[in-house]
């Protein structure tokens, strides 16, 4: 620790004299300034590189040793019509003028819209995917989840409070990457129905989850909890102007924390903020009650989100399907009909009824909801029942055989 100490100490001096703003960290610099007049914001810039070339002449550093090492100057503006920036040189090297930067693992691309940043952070969050993948069928649910939250979505948030209101293509795209490591997960099918694939792990979108980082950090600038050069910055007034500044941090933070319920604004700390954000935020999981069966939780997920290789199901989503009726030929070959009444699988269900009829009134395997109580167990019941009734349904499932063979993908005869 005492190297890194050392040198910034020793670079301590290096801001004093600059014209323009300056951030140092390690042994990186950032040289800006906002532009009002072309010409004299490209004299003070070079007059600012021309006194760091000099302190490095006087410390014995140098900067820039060779073209291959070029200072990077990224011009930051939203405007159609640009004007001619002259070129900067530093150290007798040209600066090199780049469409994008990376700053502290955010790259900053000159218009600000997050385009390349989004990009390399999917492209890094596949990699989880991947692994993902690779354990999908030898893993439990609640490991396939971590992994997700510790190898996948971090990539998708770095930085999330910069881009949360980034557009909607690129919105569409980091949650689309949520969507896939929701399918693995939960071993739904493409094309499934998401809000329901999310109920089912308890997942919020990561839009919510990016307004939900903001108005975090937003609440800590406001209690004093955050680097106190922020605070200033914390608008008194409604925002105005053009819809992108709205959508800022600090003016999108003012409108959305002025629509939060007073009780959640004015809770007594940061962790109790979170909490009960979070519990307004995020639907609650669904229950499997420690099931430890992976593929036979799989085939009681996707009955759940109503598209699994019955019929109906491949009906409704379109998916090798012209006709709903089952193959017993009496109806059509919905959950309920699968579970409860299909006579292909009587056998089956006699077991079904006798083992679940021993842990719940047997009243209730007369509700019209029954076919609910299968296939999520019910609020009515103990943990130990309900996971007596989910082992049963899913032993149903298996032994029935439907799944066995995916009529979905068989090849026409």
């Amino acid at each position: 620790m005492l190297g890194p100490l050392l040198f910034l100490i020793y670079i301590n001096d290096l801001t004093d004299n600059i014209s323009s703003n300056i951030k140092l960290f390690a042994d990186d610099s950032s040289l800006f300034i906002r532009v009002t007049d072309v010409d004299t914001a490209h004299r003070l810039l070079s007059e600012d590189l021309d006194k760091i070339t000099q302190w490095a002449n006087q410390w014995k550093m140098v900067f820039n040793p060779d073209i291959t090492k070029q200072a990077i100057e990224v011009i930051f503006s939203s405007k159609y019509n640009q004007p001619v920036h002259p070129p900067l040189s530093f150290n007798g090297i040209p600066v090199a003028r780049e469409p994008s930067t990376e700053h502290l693992g955010v790259f900053l691309d000159a218009k600000l819209a997050f385009n390349e940043h989004v990009a390399k952070a999917i492209e890094k969050a596949k990699n989880g995917l991947s692994l993902m993948k690779y354990l999908g069928s030898m893993v439990t649910r609640p490991v396939l989840d971590l992994s997700y939250k510790m190898h996948v979505r971090p990539h998708l948030e770095y930085g999330d409070i910069l881009f949360h209101e980034c557009s909607q293509t690129l919105s569409n795209q980091i949650e689309r990457v949520q969507n896939q490591a929701a399918l693995i997960v939960s071993g739904c099918w493409q094309g499934s129905n998401m809000e329901k694939v999310r109920k089912e792990l308890g997942w919020e979108t990561l839009h919510e989850r990016r307004k939900f980082h903001r108005l975090s950090l937003y609440y800590k600038i406001k209690n004093n909890l955050a680097p106190p050069y922020l605070a200033p910055y914390v608008l008194d007034a409604p925002p105005v102007g053009t819809l992108r500044y709205k959508r800022s941090f600090f003016p999108y933070c003012y409108n959305e924390w002025e629509q939060l319920d007073p009780a959640l604004r004015n809770s007594v700390d940061l962790p109790a903020f979170k909490s009960k954000y979070a519990k307004q935020m995020r639907p609650p999981k669904k229950n499997t009650y420690g099931i430890k069966d992976i593929f036979g939780l799989k085939l009681l997920t996707r009955l759940r989100v109503d598209f699994s290789d019955l019929r109906l199901h491949r009906l409704n989503h379109n998916f090798n399907c012209t006709n709903a009726t089952c193959a017993c030929g009496s109806d059509e070959e919905s959950t309920e009909h699968f579970l409860l009444h299909c006579p292909l699988f009587a056998l089956p269900r006699i077991s079904l009824l006798n083992s679940i009829s021993a842990a719940i009134n047997s009243a209730a395997l007369e509700l019209p909801h029954l076919s609910d109580i299968l296939l999520n167990g019910s609020p009515a019941f103990n943990d130990i029942t309900n996971k007596l009734i989910i082992e049963s349904t899913i032993r149903f499932i298996r032994q029935s055989g439907r799944f066995k063979v995916l009529e979905a993908y068989a090849l026409p005869s």
